[in-house]
């Protein structure tokens, strides 16, 4: 059996928390070791840490393709926000218990307001990890989004990449510091590695990114558009996957943003989503004019890995309005050789996307067992759904809320928290 993705988190974790660390930590201690500055050495140890991790979450936020089918984005960007608070937390600590003046205080100081305005802003804005729990929260989030776009958001977040220079400032300017030469050397490396990885993600990438045009855009429902893309090439895709997609000559439009794929034509080249209009970005996109051109990023996504690491096992699959697009694609590619159960939920009917041709497939596939509802899963029906399904794989689609409240009653119903997966968009 293929490992899974917690196996391989788990070494993403140790190797960000104490792998990467420890050679600088190393050279620092014995570089200071019987020095006047002895004193100053866990201090210091602690700031090397903090810049460390600053530079592992710069180096995954650029989404690398390796570590996305290992573990997935969603939990590599869950490790980047962990890494980057907990980065800010051992700076302010290093902060506290160091005194210094001049540019090296300055440089020190104003890295750190700004890596802790940018952390409070992402958490809300950009993670949706408290907007996700909180209905209030959400709302307040809506309303200033109107204020503040979704392009403004991505801008704000890369001033990151300045405190973070200036933190290498900070460094290069302490005297006692810049006489390690083994430190100072692993120093430059670390940072220079991590600064080519991020010049090439926005410079050197976008030069290979496919490209493609808008040849149709039209509505499913009152909140839901569809649109199809073909690619000026072809692309490996699997089912289930997303990509990040920009319309590079539409204003409000010319931020990556990432979307599920329904169904990809490879003999036509054409890659066909439906999306919620909900929030700034998605809100506009059935204004957007069919020949508009389109920049493609991806794909990425680890629901088939997911399904090839529990082979054998009958598939289950929860969705929930668009939530369950890559859920459909799954089902379409699937069905010929594995029995998939398929059930899907919405708040309203026309969120049913798609109805009327997911029950023709089910009608004339035996391999699918389909059901819909609108209204949430209860407690007693995920416990009929657990007892009929056996020895099975859940994948969960939908709003985060929907995910985690799923995922509880599944597990509360007697299934494993390992046979259970889903991709939460919360970045």
């Amino acid at each position: 059996m293929l490992k899974s993705h917690k196996y391989w988190l788990g070494l993403f974790w140790m190797a960000a928390i104490f792998v990467l660390p420890l050679p600088l930590i190393q050279t620092l201690s014995q570089g200071m070791q019987n020095t006047i500055n002895m004193s100053n050495l866990f201090a210091s140890q602690i700031g090397i840490i903090a810049y460390v991790w600053m530079l592992f979450a710069i180096a995954i936020s650029i989404k690398p393709k390796w570590i996305d089918k290992l573990i997935g984005l969603p939990e590599m960007y869950f490790v980047h926000g962990i890494l980057g608070v907990s980065a800010i937390i051992l700076a302010f600590t290093h902060k506290m218990m160091l005194q210094s003046s001049g540019l090296i205080k300055q440089t020190g100081d104003i890295a750190l307001i700004i890596f802790i305005g940018i952390a409070a802003y992402s958490i809300f804005f950009m993670s949706g990890w408290l907007t996700s729990r909180s209905k209030v929260l959400r709302k307040i989030k809506t309303t200033i989004e109107k204020i503040l776009s979704y392009e403004v958001s991505v801008w704000l977040h890369r001033l990151n990449i300045v405190a973070t220079l200036l933190v290498f400032a900070h460094v290069i300017l302490i005297p006692y510091i810049v006489t390690i030469t083994p430190f100072m050397t692993l120093f430059f490396v670390y940072s220079g590695v991590t600064a080519v990885m991020y010049l090439y993600y926005h410079f050197g990438k976008p030069l290979l990114a496919r490209h493609g045009q808008l040849i149709a855009n039209k509505k499913l429902a009152h909140s839901v558009t569809e649109l199809v893309i073909r690619l000026n090439k072809n692309a490996q895709i699997h089912p289930g996957d997303f990509v990040y997609i920009s319309f590079p000559e539409v204003d409000g439009f010319k931020e990556m943003h990432p979307f599920s794929i329904l169904r990809y034509d490879q003999a036509q080249r054409e890659l066909v989503f439906a999306i919620r209009n909900w929030g700034d970005f998605t809100a506009k996109l059935d204004k957007i004019p069919v020949g508009a051109k389109v920049k493609i990023d991806g794909s990425y996504g680890r629901l088939s890995e997911s399904i090839k690491e529990n082979e054998g096992k009958h598939l289950v699959f929860i969705g929930s309005g668009v939530g369950s697009v890559p859920l459909i694609s799954l089902t379409r590619s699937l069905i010929d050789k594995h029995k998939v159960s398929f059930i899907r939920v919405a708040s309203k009917q026309e969120d049913l996307i798609y109805e009327s041709d997911l029950q023709d497939l089910a009608v004339k596939n035996p391999n699918l067992d389909y059901a819909s509802q609108v209204g949430r899963l209860k407690e007693n029906q995920v416990k009929t759904i657990v007892a009929k399904n056996r020895n099975s794989f859940y994948i969960v689609g939908g709003s985060t809320p929907m995910m985690v409240g799923t995922m509880k009653l599944l597990q509360d119903a007697g299934v494993r928290k390992a046979d259970i997966y889903g991709e939460k968009f919360n970045f």
